[in-house]
């Protein structure tokens, strides 16, 4: 059931959206952004699911994990439920909730479409399959992407991408994120720099991508190029991963501008650690990066709960019963207050002035995924619309 205040927003929202300017959310530099990741495997392609949203359905369809699942989805029964997300609707409510919740852009993850079969003609595609995700090969990854596009509340939040693997070093891949680059819609830092992040980008990536990590960084180096030819400013590029050192090391060697992280990734216990220890790992990790001598984005995850993976395991990620227990509203409202607190007295190393959210609708990973979900319904988003934008 929504709340009175949420109701009314989202009718203020449905009266006056042509208000809203064109350019999407400031960038205010004593107003840090908030971001947050979307992972769109919830839809069907002809009839069947989509093949990543194939096993996300049957790890999310016992009955005890249905309070997890994203708002749209149907229970028909203890054990069988339907989800999907590709329709308009969906994703106009989607949305509506997001902007409500504060969020200022969403991070689309960003990656190969394959055809039937997992069949591609790209070796960076190729890749991805073989080596970064097995069977990792949807036909539609980027179907919410499309929806927002076509959405007539697109002004009320921003995106951009995560992208993954190796296929940014693709002509035709760096082609089309530039065209979606120029859209007003897209978040920008530091002034209009449009903004990107990069996961799982490794030894074997690089190779393939440049002939190493040297090589990697002259193909990033004329992506940049090119986004400087279409007139648009010079891209601030953000390496993901886990490990700080080797994620600087990293990043220097490819010319990127910055490291975060896609989350903080696993911890807990079988019997569920509180969700304090969650936090006290997170800010573990962000102070480490901010003295590593990096520019950094801080990665705020939200919760960690791959139970349903375990029980019914996918084939790009082998994850055990671990998990942290879902944080309170106040929980959440304290831990997003203190990443930004960070951001703002460290701005000579957090200089993007934004966070990075872990995650949106990674339900299946993410026990307290932020979207609105028929056991939390929208208790996070409103707890969070009570603190954000926060200022510095």
């Amino acid at each position: 059931m929504l709340n009175m205040r949420l109701l009314l927003t989202i009718c203020y929202v449905f009266i006056f959206t042509g208000a809203f300017v064109v350019n999407g959310k400031s960038n205010d530099i004593n107003q840090p952004t908030v971001g947050i990741i979307r992972w769109d495997a919830w839809n069907l392609i002809n009839g069947q699911y989509d093949e990543i949203s194939f096993y996300s359905h049957r790890a999310m369809s016992p009955e005890h994990f249905h309070y997890r699942l994203p708002f749209f989805a149907k229970v028909n029964s203890d054990t069988n439920v339907t989800i999907n997300g590709d329709t308009q609707e969906i994703m106009d409510q989607e949305i509506l909730y997001a902007s409500y919740a504060g969020f200022d852009y969403w991070a689309f993850d960003t990656y190969c479409a394959f055809g039937p079969n997992c069949t591609t003609n790209s070796p960076y595609c190729a890749q991805y399959y073989q080596q970064t995700s097995n069977r990792y090969c949807p036909q539609n990854p980027a179907y919410g992407l499309y929806r927002y596009l076509s959405s007539k509340y697109i002004a009320l939040i921003n995106f951009t991408f995560v992208l993954l693997g190796s296929s940014p070093c693709g002509d035709e891949f760096q082609e089309y994120y530039i065209e979606l680059m120029m859209h007003r819609q897209f978040q920008t830092v530091l002034g209009g720099r449009p903004l990107l992040y990069l996961f799982q980008f490794d030894d074997q990536e690089a190779q393939l991508c440049g002939g190493g990590w040297e090589g990697s960084g002259r193909v990033f180096n004329n992506f940049r190029q090119k986004v400087i030819n279409r007139g648009l400013q010079n891209p601030y590029l953000v390496l993901m991963d886990g490990d700080i050192q080797r994620c600087k090391t990293r990043a220097a060697a490819i010319g990127f501008d910055a490291i975060s992280s896609y989350g903080v990734g696993g911890g807990g216990t079988v019997q569920g650690s509180p969700f304090s220890d969650e936090v006290q790992r997170s800010v573990q990790w962000w102070n480490a990066a901010i003295q590593s001598g990096a520019k950094v984005v801080i990665p705020l995850p939200t919760g960690w709960d791959p139970r349903p993976r375990s029980e019914h395991p996918v084939p790009w990620v082998d994850q055990g019963p671990e998990h942290f227990l879902q944080p309170t509203a106040e929980e959440l409202q304290n831990f997003f207050k203190t990443s930004i607190e960070l951001t703002c007295t460290n701005r000579n190393v957090t200089e993007a002035q934004t966070v990075i959210v872990y995650a949106w609708n990674e339900n299946s990973e993410n026990g307290a995924s932020l979207i609105p979900s028929i056991g939390n319904g929208t208790y996070y988003i409103s707890a969070l619309s009570d603190i954000l934008p926060m200022s510095c």
